[in-house]
């Protein structure tokens, strides 16, 4: 039996069902996002998400897609990676070492230290530095996919 592949969703991935359809990229990664919540419910993938995500979501100005958002992350997320001091130091090289935005580098610690496969998100500029992020991981003893819900979705069928 094949294990089951935990994948980390950034904050985007999550928004994107409430994100303006009209545009094609947009409704794609949604589409995308859809499929991941089917398999994520039928037991094909595990979601994982961290207190990064938690504190995005609650940045969120607009009370109703706040409340929306907040409960797809609950209801799909079945862990939590927490803060810790191991965490945040493998942020801030990630951050130095790929030229990654605070928050983008938390994301990628957190997806990390929390074991997932891969890591979702629809941040183009996020997905500019997935060599970089691979490799200080892979030397770090991590291995997770850093990539776009489309892609993922049709590299690994799930």
């Amino acid at each position: 039996m094949k294990p089951i592949r935990r994948v980390y969703l950034d904050t985007n991935v999550y928004c994107r069902p409430l994100d303006d359809q009209k545009d094609s990229r947009i409704h794609a990664e949604t589409d995308a996002f859809l499929q991941i919540v089917d398999n994520a419910e039928r037991g094909k993938i595990q979601i994982v998400s961290s207190d990064y995500v938690k504190f995005e979501i609650k940045q969120i100005k607009d009370p109703v897609k706040k409340k929306n958002i907040q409960g797809f992350e609950r209801i799909l997320s079945k862990t939590n990676i927490a803060s810790s001091k191991q965490l945040i130091a493998l942020a801030k090289e990630i951050s130095t070492k790929c030229k990654l935005n605070s928050l983008d580098a938390l994301h990628s610690a957190a997806s990390c230290v929390g074991k997932a496969d891969a890591l979702l998100t629809c941040d183009y500029e996020f997905l500019d530095n997935t060599c970089c992020i691979e490799t200080l991981a892979a030397k770090k003893g991590y291995k997770i996919k850093v990539t776009n819900p489309i892609n993922y979705i049709q590299e690994t069928g799930a």
